[in-house]
């Protein structure tokens, strides 16, 4: 009698989530399209290859956190349009203005927690990415999976991963208490 075995799971972040996080950042606008046109496919395929290119990589950088993250343009990531009070919506990156409890339930949502504030976002579809800047207190919750949380230099995050397999990207002279399940893992601190 032969046995098989299962390969391990994949505990890699989503490559259209960490795509996603970067083509804010993007300040030409060749990369920026390749970034943003990869990015809305959700394809895995089409998100990695895009992450892969040479042109995306040198140009759509993102700040290692701090007070001082600008998005293309030179717009600080407060300046985002403002969230809706109760629900984001996933077509466009929004600032939840504090106290917040913006909750996203069909999934990839950006949600940016200005500095200073106190957010409480919930991503119920998943792959959504929270932006914690500078000062602020975030209080996330990934109850879909496969989310991105940043956490700048001087905030504080509390971030839960229910189903697993986020990325938590947690700057040096930040607080992070991020929780996720044993599988599928999250990655970073």
């Amino acid at each position: 009698m032969a046995s098989c075995s299962q390969p391990p799971p994949d505990n890699s972040p989503d490559p259209c989530a960490v795509l996603s996080t970067e083509c804010p950042y993007c300040s030409q606008p060749g990369p920026k399209e390749t970034c943003t046109n990869a990015a809305v496919t959700g394809d895995d395929v089409q998100c990695t290859v895009a992450l892969d290119d040479p042109g995306v990589v040198a140009d759509c950088v993102v700040p290692d956190g701090g007070g001082d993250a600008t998005l293309e343009g030179g717009a600080e990531a407060s300046m985002l349009p403002m969230c809706n009070t109760t629900q984001a919506l996933p077509e466009a990156g929004c600032s939840c203005a504090p106290p917040c409890a913006t909750t996203c339930p069909t999934g990839g949502c950006d949600i940016t927690c200005p500095a200073g504030g106190i957010c409480a976002p919930s991503c119920d579809g998943g792959h959504c990415t929270i932006h914690c800047e500078s000062g602020a207190t975030c209080d996330a919750t990934c109850n879909g999976g496969d989310c991105i949380f940043t956490c700048a230099a001087g905030s504080t995050c509390n971030n839960t991963c229910a189903a697993g397999g986020c990325a938590f990207q947690c700057a040096d002279d930040s607080v992070c208490n991020d929780m996720c399940p044993p599988a599928p893992r999250c990655t970073g601190p």
